[in-house]
Parts: C-alpha cells; sequence; structure tokens
C-alpha cells in the first residue's frame, strides 16, 4: 500500500488543540519538535514540514532558508497570525506557503489534506512514469502482467490487483499475476457473468460493489486481457488515482502490442530467412539437376556419363566426393567402378566385404535396392576402419542411391558432405531423380549399342512361370501363340502382331477381357491353319523389358505349358545383369542358349540389289514410272489411268504391278531374310 505523508511541526503552538485537530482531521502522520536542533534525520523521510514564528534558537526566515537550501523536495509551511512580521519576509522570499493561524486546527488540517493528495498524486505518477520504463523494456508478456499488478497495488493505492491474459486457443481469460491476493477469484473470468470477462468483450471499463464495502473494477487491456483492481472502501471517487490507473493500463496494452508486434516481426524474419534458406537451397538442387543433366545429354558412353556425373557432384556444395559402385548379387560383391580424385585406399576399405563394411549405405543400398542414408559417420567410438578413412577426409554423412531402371541395377551412387544431417528428405528426392537420370541414361546408351552393334549375343530362355502372360493366354485359349512383329507406338504402348494355331478367333479376341495389358485384339485374317492377330499391350510386360534394356525379340512361341523367347542384345551388352533382371521378374525361367550372332553390313548398292533382285521387271516399270510422274507426292501429279495410258496397260494392270512392288519393297525393309 502507499505510504502515508509525513508532517513535522515544528515549535507548534502551546495549545495542543491544534496538534490534536491536526492529527485527527487529516491523513496525514504528524511529529512535532520544539527546537530546530538535529531535525535533519526527520526530514530525510518528512514530506512537508510545518512551522511557527517561535523557533528557538534561530529566526523563522533563517530555519525555512536552511530547508530549502538542504531538502528541497520538502514542502514548507508557516502557521502564524496575519500580523506577524515574519509572513512578509517569508513570502516576499518564496520560503514557504503562509496558512493563517487564525483558522486554528481545522484550518491547518484542511491545508495538509489537501497537500497530502498532491503528494499521493506525485508519488503514483512517478511510480506511473518508472513502470512506464519497465514496460518499455520489458522482453516478456509475464514480466509486463507482474510489473502492472505489482504498481497497481502498492503504487496507486488499491488493496489487490490481478492481471489476466486472453488464452486464445482456449478462448478464455487466465490470471497470469496477481497482487494482495494468495489465488484470484475463478469467477471473475467467468464467461458468462464474470466482471473481467464483461470488460474485455465491451472494452470498456467495468465495476461492481463488494460485500464488505469495497468495489471491484475491471479495465481492459485491449485484445490481450484485463486488469481488475480492488477498493478496499467507498471511499470519495479519486480522479486522481483513476486517471493514472488508466494511464498504467493504457501503457501495458503498448507494451504489450509491442511485444505481440516484435513476435510477428521475428516471426516474419525467420520466416523469411526460412524462404530465402529454401530459395538458394532449391537454387542449388537445381543447378545441380541442370548441369547433370546437361553432362548426361553430351555423353555415348557409359563410362563418360558415370565420370562426368561424379565429377559434378563432387564440385557441388555441400557434397564433398560422389563414387559409382558395381554390384553382383551372384557372388555378392560390390566394387568400386567410377570416381574422381585419389581415393583409390578408402574406396577399397568400403568394397571389402565384412561385418565392419555390412552395414554401410553402399552396401545397404546395392542388397535392398533401396535409398540409404547414414546422417552422421562420426557416431561412436571404437570406429571401423572404413570409418576412420572417411572422418580423416571430413566425410560426416553419407547416402548411397541404386541406378536402377526397368528392374536392373546398373549400380550404386553413393555421396559423402561435410556435414551431419545434410541429407533431408529433399536432398534425398534430389539424388534419387539423379539415380533414376543415370540409369536411364546407361539404359539408353546400352540400348543404342543393340542398334548399331555389327555382332550381338543370342539367348533363348524357356519360360513356365504360370503368371507369364504368354502362358497364361495359351492355356485359355487352348492354341499355340507365335510372335510376328511389335510397334513402338508411345512411350507405354506397343502394338503387337501375333499368330495362332488351333484356336477360334473369337476366344483370342475375348482374352484382352481377362488381362490388363492386352488391350484390343483384332483379328486381322487367317485360314485353316493359322490366323493372324493385332493388339495393344500397355505397362510392363515382357516386350517392353526386353526394348528398356536394349534386347531385340527375335522369335517368341508359347504352347502348353512352356514359352520360348529368343531375343538379342549387343556384344558389349551386359549380358549377366540382363539375365539376372529377367530370372528375377519371372520365376522358374532357364537360359537354354547363348550364342554369338553377326550383324552383316547392308550398303545402299547391296539394298538395291536386293530389291532389283525381287522386283520383275513390270514392277520395276509400274514403281519408277509411278515415282518419278509425281503419282505419290500430294496432291497427285498424274492419276493411275494417266500413268496406265503411259505404259500401255490397262489401270487394273498397272494396280496389281504397283502394289506388288510396294509390298516387295516393304519386305526387305521389315522383315528378316
Amino acid at each position: 500500500m502507499i505510504e502515508a505523508v509525513r508532517v513535522l511541526f515544528v515549535s507548534p503552538p502551546d495549545d495542543e488543540g491544534v496538534t490534536t485537530v491536526l492529527r485527527e482531521r487529516s491523513g496525514v502522520t504528524v511529529e512535532t519538535t520544539a527546537s530546530v536542533e538535529d531535525i535533519h534525520e526527520i526530514l530525510e523521510i518528512a514530506d512537508c514540514v510545518v512551522c511557527t514564528t517561535a523557533i528557538g534558537g534561530m529566526g523563522v526566515v533563517s530555519f525555512l532558508r536552511d530547508v530549502r537550501q538542504s531538502h528541497p523536495s520538502v514542502r514548507r509551511f508557516l502557521f502564524c497570525d496575519a500580523d506577524d512580521r515574519a509572513v512578509e519576509n517569508v513570502l516576499d522570499d518564496d520560503l514557504a506557503e503562509w496558512i493563517p493561524a487564525a483558522g486554528g486546527g481545522r484550518a491547518l488540517a484542511s491545508r495538509m489534506n489537501r497537500t497530502a493528495k498532491r503528494i499521493h498524486h506525485d508519488r503514483r505518477l512517478s511510480a506511473v512514469q518508472d513502470a512506464q520504463k519497465r514496460l518499455i523494456d520489458a522482453e516478456e508478456e509475464d514480466a509486463i502482467a507482474e510489473t502492472t499488478a505489482n504498481v497497481a497495488e502498492s503504487e496507486l493505492g488499491y488493496s489487490s490487483a490481478i492481471v489476466a491474459r486472453y488464452d486464445s486457443e482456449e478462448g478464455a481469460l487466465r490470471p497470469v499475476a496477481w497482487e494482495g491476493v494468495s489465488e484470484p477469484d475463478d469467477q471473475l473470468f467467468d464467461i458468462d457473468a464474470g466482471l473481467g470477462w464483461k470488460a474485455f468483450l465491451e472494452g470498456e471499463t467495468c465495476s461492481e460493489s463488494r460485500n464488505d464495502y469495497g468495489r471491484r473494477f475491471a479495465l481492459p487491456l485491449g485484445k490481450h486481457g484485463v486488469l481488475i483492481v480492488t477498493e478496499d472502501s467507498q471511499n470519495e471517487y479519486d480522479e486522481s488515482k483513476s486517471n493514472l490507473t488508466e494511464v498504467l493500463v493504457s501503457n501495458a496494452e503498448t507494451a504489450l502490442t509491442r511485444l505481440d508486434r516484435e513476435w510477428e516481426l521475428s516471426t516474419q524474419e525467420a520466416a523469411l530467412s526460412d524462404t530465402e534458406a529454401i530459395l538458394n537451397c532449391t537454387q542449388r538442387r537445381e543447378s545441380v539437376v541442370r548441369d547433370v543433366l546437361t553432362t548426361l545429354i553430351d555423353m555415348d558412353t557409359r563410362s563418360g556419363i558415370e565420370h562426368a556425373v561424379c565429377k559434378r557432384l563432387t564440385n557441388a556444395d555441400p557434397y564433398r566426393f560422389a563414387w559409382i559402385g558395381e554390384y553382383d548379387s551372384t557372388t555378392d560383391k560390390l566394387s568400386a567402378r567410377t570416381w574422381v580424385g585419389n581415393e583409390q585406399e578408402f574406396l577399397d576399405e568400403l568394397s571389402e566385404a565384412g561385418a565392419e563394411t555390412a552395414q554401410t549405405t553402399a552396401w545397404t543400398a546395392a542388397r535392398e535396392r533401396e535409398p540409404a542414408i547414414d546422417d552422421d559417420l562420426l557416431g561412436d567410438p571404437p570406429y571401423e576402419t572404413w570409418r576412420q578413412e572417411a572422418l580423416k577426409r571430413e566425410y560426416r554423412a553419407a547416402i548411397s542411391v541404386p541406378l536402377v531402371y526397368g528392374g536392373s541395377i546398373y549400380g550404386v551412387l553413393t555421396v559423402y558432405a561435410g556435414g551431419p544431417d545434410m541429407f533431408d528428405s529433399e536432398e534425398k528426392a534430389l539424388l534419387e531423380d539423379i539415380g533414376k537420370t543415370i540409369a536411364y541414361a546407361i539404359n539408353a546408351v546400352e540400348s543404342k549399342k543393340a542398334l548399331v552393334s555389327d555382332s550381338a549375343v543370342e539367348l533363348e530362355f524357356r519360360v513356365c512361370d504360370p503368371q507369364f502372360t504368354l502362358i497364361k493366354f495359351i492355356q485359355m485359349a487352348d492354341c499355340r501363340f507365335e510372335f510376328e512383329s511389335v510397334i513402338h507406338e508411345t512411350d507405354d504402348t506397343l502394338r503387337l502382331f501375333f499368330t495362332t494355331e488351333g484356336a477360334m478367333p473369337e476366344s483370342v479376341v475375348s482374352f484382352s477381357d481377362q488381362s490388363l495389358i492386352v488391350n484390343e485384339i483384332r483379328h486381322v485374317s487367317g485360314d485353316d491353319k493359322k490366323d493372324l492377330f493385332e493388339c495393344t499391350v500397355t505397362g510392363t510386360n515382357v516386350i517392353s523389358l526386353l526394348l528398356d534394356h536394349g534386347a531385340i525379340p527375335k522369335s517368341a512361341t508359347a504352347e502348353g505349358r512352356e514359352a520360348r523367347l529368343t531375343v538379342e542384345l549387343p556384344q558389349t551388352a551386359d549380358v549377366r545383369l540382363f539375365v539376372e533382371t529377367f530370372q528375377n521378374r519371372y520365376s522358374d525361367t532357364e537360359l537354354i542358349a547363348r550364342r554369338k550372332r553377326d550383324r552383316p553390313v547392308q550398303t545402299e548398292q547391296d539394298f538395291r540389289a536386293q530389291l532389283r533382285q525381287r522386283l520383275t521387271d513390270r514392277q520395276s516399270e509400274a514403281l519408277e514410272t509411278a515415282y518419278w510422274s509425281g503419282f505419290f507426292e500430294w496432291p497427285r501429279e498424274s492419276t493411275g489411268q494417266e500413268i496406265a495410258e503411259s505404259l500401255g496397260v490397262s489401270q487394273p494392270t498397272f494396280n496389281r504391278h504397283l502394289r506388288a512392288s510396294e509390298r516387295n519393297l516393304l519386305t526387305i525393309l521389315f522383315e528378316d531374310e
């Protein structure tokens, strides 16, 4: 509570009635002394001094002048009659305020009460101003609440003070600081009838009387909460105290708003910083992908692809080193195939199979065909030899990604970073995409070799897997199947031509209703022995598997419970890898033959000679005349009738020769000899 005003009455009148009235009718603490000697200690704690002209030891003017000099903050009053000669001197020198003695003790008490109010106001104003400084410097909401409650109770003179904050998650007011009570009354914050809740919602000060004749006030702190203060008695309304309370509340609200804004600003700055970091990281990742893709476009060999990728990744922050290993599942052997720099010793340690290396990311990714990450190579000692070598090179994290395309694993890409926890989900996704791109590029290079190679490896498989589509087909249709040709229409659609023996066309066509990959079977032609069909094939199937690996299907037959496939691979292809992939895809599959084949290179002259051998003179004449007469242009420059007349034959005869020549030409292009 705020301290009472202390009044020092020096040399009071001999009539003790004045002093008695002063004590009884004023709210001040009165101390009296008859002498001016040794009063400086009392002046240290006094708020004002009242003296008469009957001061002993020194004149009243000298006394008041001495007090003004030694204690300038102490208010000074002269209590004497109007005809006293000292009044004029005191007033002329502005040494004190004059209180006529004619008014007696009541006049003196009245003046002291007014003075006490003023002193109380000044004290409260000073306390509120000091509190404002603390509120401005406060860095936490609790500190603001505690300062507000403390000043309201101890400095503004309320018997209790409670600060409640609005909890937006619970939609309620929660007390956070209080003075003058052991525990806040929860009913004050009840959402139905609580005084605090009402003031918070209405945004205006609300009050209520207490049963003990006191009064309680709730002052809103804007959107932040409320301050609830209590007066112990029904005293006269104190406008000064009320105004200062509103100033305190306003300062508290401003401080809370400032904290909110600072928090929002810090949140925005953090978000901006995170956004900038994400943007920088995204730009870095895009740069890595762009560099890798650019590199792959220019490479036409597998070794070139792998070396270029390892070089790009090794030189890209935050990576330190990248290498590609080759894994043989048959022998369970992992060997380093491509890298950049002098890291042979380190890679030899990693390639050594054993208990120490079994849990490395490279071995895990190779065996499980899934990305593997070690977020911190430091781990806990003792360290394996390979880990010691990694730490010497300041490698702290690792990720390994299998290079898989079309079911085949072309190796394992391993990348090391210089700090722990570098391979988050986004980084993992980036390197997974790079791994898929590498595998696709290697597959494309191998497939290209298959098309241009002068020699090939011919492989013959026997498949007895009951889930194999061909076996399902022949068992359903009860026929013999033979592959004729395939056309690659789109990325995931193939058009297949095949013949069957021993089945009705309707039963063959109906198979498309039961298959997820075979669609739109159409009966093209047929006789008593054999029927020709075409269909579209989508999704993952044996033909797409062969083409994805650069293999060329040469023949395929199926009868009973067995299918046989013959395919060609380029001489440089990884035959072991292809066979392993094929056998992993289809169970109960056996490689029954492997043969080396030479592919004759046909020159333009060879092609022309072969065509001349196939065409009769009439066919050759009809084809050449039609070509040079513009028959194949659009729109046609010559009609069939005009060309037939120039050749001296009927139009049906010309059409028959032309169709036969076209058939022979296309046979050379599309059928094997």
